[in-house]
Parts: C-alpha cells; structure tokens; sequence
C-alpha cells in the first residue's frame, strides 16, 4: 500500500539542487568602504555577480562568470579582467559608476542611472551599449593603452510616468561611435530606424 509522505515533505534531492542553484550566484548587498576581488576561488562559470547598495567600493572580477548585474549602487567602481560567459553587463538605478571593461562585453545595459563612466581596454571587446533614462554617459575604447574612440553623451528620464521611456544603442558604425534611438519593429523587436529603413528597402517592403 502506498504511504502519503506529506506535503511538506521534499524529494531527498532537492536540498542538493537549491545549493547548486545558490553557488551559481554571487549576492554583494549593503557594502561601503570596500576592495573585493573575485578570483576563480571565489566564483565559478556559472555564478551571475549581482551588487545591490553598495557605496564607496571597489570589485575586481579576476575569475570567470555567467553575468554581471549593478543595482542600486552608488560610487563604485567594477573591473571586469575575466570572460564573462553571456557577454553582458547591466546597470540600473545607479550613481557615479566607473566601469573598466578589459574582456569582451558585447551588450552594456545602463537604465535610470546618473554618471556613467565606461572604458574598454580594447575596441575588439566592445559591441554595444543600450541605455534609457541615463544622465552622463563618457564612453572611452582604447587600444594598445591610447584612447582610440571616445562621446560623452547625456539623455534626460522621462518626465511622465505615462510615456515610454526612449531607449538607444550606441556602437561603432564607419569607425565612428554612433547613437541611435531604438524602436521597436513587429513582435516588439528592438531595431534603429536605419535599420528598418534598410531591411525594407532590402527587401521591397513598403
């Protein structure tokens, strides 16, 4: 006859699955007046390094991760020597950010933010940038040490709470670092409307 275990009761290996899924993140909260280094001791390929409240510090990612994530974080200064697995970093509601980039990054995503500083070591590691609601961006892409690139750009929050918020995307078109105003084309696809002008042209789509 079979028993009723209870409702409570966990299957043996779900303890072992939840401390799998625990490792895989790195959780940084309400830190101030610190220097951290992530070494591949201290993270592994698969932790997501998230910061949220922290102000005045410094982290250093020497090791390989999945994803960097910044919330909520004011004066603070990242450093990103390692592959990062998904290639993206993402920046919200922050202020007095100093990001050193010097592995490839090909999506940077900054929303609701104040003084952005960004700086790739190497312009084969940058891709792009998509930003909303950011007050000064200073974005710098070196190569062998000497700026190679640089814009400084500026993008006000939306006022009201009604409208939608203008996202862009800044990446390097001809050698030059150019800005365009995202939109969004059919199922919600984020495109430039340069780009939907040359697809339909492209593909005689009226």
């Amino acid at each position: 006859m079979a028993t009723n275990s209870g409702a409570t009761e966990l299957p043996q290996s779900t303890p072992v699955l939840i401390g799998q899924l625990l490792q895989r993140r790195k959780f940084i909260v309400n830190e101030s007046n610190k220097v951290t280094q992530f070494g591949k001791e201290t993270i592994s390929s698969t932790s997501t390094v998230f910061l949220r409240d922290c102000n005045d510090c410094e982290y250093i990612i020497d090791g390989t991760c999945t994803k960097v994530m910044i919330e909520n974080c004011n004066n603070l200064v990242l450093k990103a020597n390692k592959k990062i697995v998904t290639s993206i970093i993402e920046v919200w509601k922050s202020q007095n950010v100093t990001l050193k980039i010097n592995s490839q990054v090909q999506t940077l995503q900054l929303d609701d933010c104040h003084k952005v500083n960004v700086e790739y070591d190497s312009v084969k590691h940058f891709h792009s940038i998509v930003w909303t609601g950011t007050k000064e961006l200073e974005l710098t892409l070196l190569e062998d040490g000497e700026v190679k690139h640089k814009i400084t750009k500026t993008q006000e929050q939306e006022s009201s709470n009604n409208s939608q918020p203008t996202q862009s995307i800044i990446r390097l078109i001809n050698g030059e670092l150019v800005e365009e105003r995202l939109i969004r084309a059919e199922k919600g696809y984020p495109i430039t409307e340069r780009e939907l002008r040359e697809w339909k042209q492209k593909n005689n789509v009226a």
